[in-house]
This record gives C-alpha cells, sequence and structure tokens, in this order.
C-alpha cells in the first residue's frame, strides 16, 4: 500500500487552486490591514493613539486649536481639505498623521502634549517618567531633555504644517498596494520557476528552498518599496516648507536640532535601551532599513538651504 504525503497534494489541481486562492487572500488582507487604518478605520485608528487622562480622551487646548487652523492659513489649504483632515491630541512626544486628502475619508494630524508646554513647571507638573522613573530636571540630561521638550510657536508652526503636508499625498494608496504586489509578484514567480525548469517532480526540499528565497526577496522588495516612498514623499516636504521663507527654514534647523538634542537626553537616559534605540548624534537606529530620513540629514538639508539663502541675500546688497 503506498501512502500518499499530504505536500503531494498541493500539486494537484485542487491543491493548485486552494493555493492560488490563499496567497490572493493572504495579499489582501495585508493590503486591508494597511488600507483600513487610513481610511475606514481612521477614527479607531485615531482612539489607539489618542491621548489620555484618567481614563478619557483629552481635548486639544485651544490655543493649538488656534495654532493649527494658522497653519492652514500658511499653507493655503483649500476650504474642501480643510474638513478632512482634522487635529486631535496625540499619545507622547511624537508629531503623528494619518490618512489623506486624497481620500474620501481624509486624515488626521496628531499633537504631542509637550506642545502645550510653556515652561519647566509644566514638564514638572506632568510628572514625566523615563523607564518608570522621574526625570531630574537638575542633571544635564534632565535640563537637555527640558529644552528638547519646550518649543516656540514659530517651531510649533513648522512641525504642524509638516504634518499637514504629510497628509497631501497619496502615500497611503501606494503603500497599500505594496502588500499584495510583493506577495502575487513572488507567487506567479515561483509558479514560473516550477514550470520552467520542472520542479513539480523534483523532491519537496528544492521546492521549500525556492519559496524560501522567494519569500526573503519579497518580504525584501516590500521594504524597499515602503521606506523609498517614505523618503520620498518626507523630501518633498521639507522642500516646500522651505520654499515657505527664510523663517521655516530656520525654524527647521531649530526643529530638527530639538529632536536629536532630545533623543540624546533619552538616550543617556534610557542606559542600554536608549543606546540601542537612538545613536550619539540623536539620530533614532533602525539597521538595515531606513524606513524615515535620518534626523542629522534632515537639520543638514535645511542648513544648507539656510546658508544658500543668506549667500544670495549678500550677493543681491553687494550688487
Amino acid at each position: 500500500m503506498v501512502t500518499k504525503r499530504p505536500m503531494s497534494w498541493f500539486l494537484t489541481d485542487a491543491g493548485r487552486k486552494f493555493s492560488f486562492a490563499f496567497i490572493t487572500g493572504t495579499g489582501l488582507a495585508l493590503t486591508a490591514a494597511k488600507f483600513t487604518p487610513h481610511t475606514l478605520l481612521l477614527d479607531k485608528y485615531k482612539e489607539f493613539v489618542h491621548n489620555y487622562s484618567n481614563g478619557k480622551p483629552v481635548d486639544l487646548p485651544k490655543d493649538l486649536n488656534e495654532q493649527y487652523q494658522k497653519c492652514l492659513d500658511i499653507l493655503k489649504v483649500p476650504e474642501v481639505h480643510r474638513k478632512f483632515v482634522s487635529p486631535f491630541s496625540v499619545f507622547g512626544y511624537d508629531l503623528f498623521h494619518a490618512g489623506s486628502t486624497s481620500s474620501k475619508f481624509g486624515g488626521a494630524v496628531g499633537i504631542p502634549v509637550n506642545f502645550s508646554y510653556k515652561s519647566l513647571n509644566d514638564l514638572e507638573n506632568h510628572d514625566i517618567q523615563v523607564n518608570l522613573k522621574k526625570v531630574d530636571w537638575s542633571s544635564p540630561a534632565g535640563k537637555k531633555l527640558a529644552d528638547a521638550l519646550i518649543l516656540s510657536d514659530k517651531v510649533k508652526e513648522f512641525a504642524i504644517c509638516r504634518e499637514i503636508l504629510m497628509t497631501q499625498n497619496k502615500k497611503v494608496f501606494y503603500e497599500s498596494a505594496y502588500p499584495f504586489t510583493c506577495v502575487f509578484f513572488m507567487y506567479n514567480m515561483s509558479q514560473f520557476i516550477n514550470r520552467r525548469y520542472n520542479l513539480y517532480a523534483a523532491p519537496t526540499i528544492i521546492r521549500a528552498t525556492l519559496y524560501s528565497i522567494l519569500g526573503v526577496f519579497g518580504l525584501g522588495s516590500y521594504f524597499l518599496m515602503k521606506d523609498v516612498t517614505e523618503v520620498y514623499y518626507e523630501t518633498e516636504v521639507d522642500k516646500k516648507l522651505c520654499d515657505l521663507g527664510p523663517e521655516f527654514i530656520e525654524n527647521g534647523v531649530i526643529f530638527y536640532d530639538k529632536l536629536l538634542q532630545r533623543n540624546q537626553a533619552l538616550r543617556e537616559l534610557m542606559g542600554k535601551e536608549g543606546e540601542k534605540k537612538y545613536s550619539k548624534l540623536g539620530n533614532e537606529n533602525f539597521g538595515l532599513r531606513q524606513p524615515r530620513l535620518a534626523l542629522v540629514h534632515r537639520k543638514q538639508y535645511f542648513e544648507e538651504r539656510l546658508r544658500d539663502y543668506k549667500e544670495n541675500q549678500n550677493t543681491t546688497q553687494e550688487e
């Protein structure tokens, strides 16, 4: 009696149809997981990252709401788009954006709690902790962190404008299409190679090796496309911010310097965990990937634009 191996079933017509349906479903599920939080489930996404106090969502302070409206005026955002992007108080100390003005579901801009800080007293009143330890604001690292968290109104405007601009593109649609594209392409590539070299007749280990190689290649392709897309739009946003004038360029230098300064302070306060997360310069450690532009490079870009502007001004005055 010959025992039929379970893996051989996938070589039958029924098995191949099942594989096709499974791969297609997986690709669509991954796409939905990326797409729905920025569209259909945008409100739920906001609830997840919203800043809460005593179990209740914290409303965005009136002055920050007014500042957000001012940023819309600075960017000359059309009235139709203003209704599609809403500000809210986000958890943590990083700005946040989700959704897109290209979608009927709109977008959202999260403004962190430190944007409401005016002085060191505000920091002390919020009982800020790092790794469950209260920050000593009199220590060198504490002073550096305090200085980084307190921003001027102009710098806040720069940061809010940056997040608003990040919602004015089709990044969500591109990044949502990447999972399905990579999964489906790798599946069809495996089928082509199997037929081309008749690997269906080869030992299972040969096909398993092929699928593993293609799987790693597909995963790498996905992260590459996603990272390139993010870096591209971040670069475009920085260019648009520079085009708003020399004051915005100066505020850009200050903003990114503050972020680097904050990360340097956290690196020291968090110990070994901080050393793994941040570099000595204050950049985020990503390993092989580059999911975002390095903060040092973004700061350097604004410094170069500021230097070019001042040189042009001097040349004009000499003439």
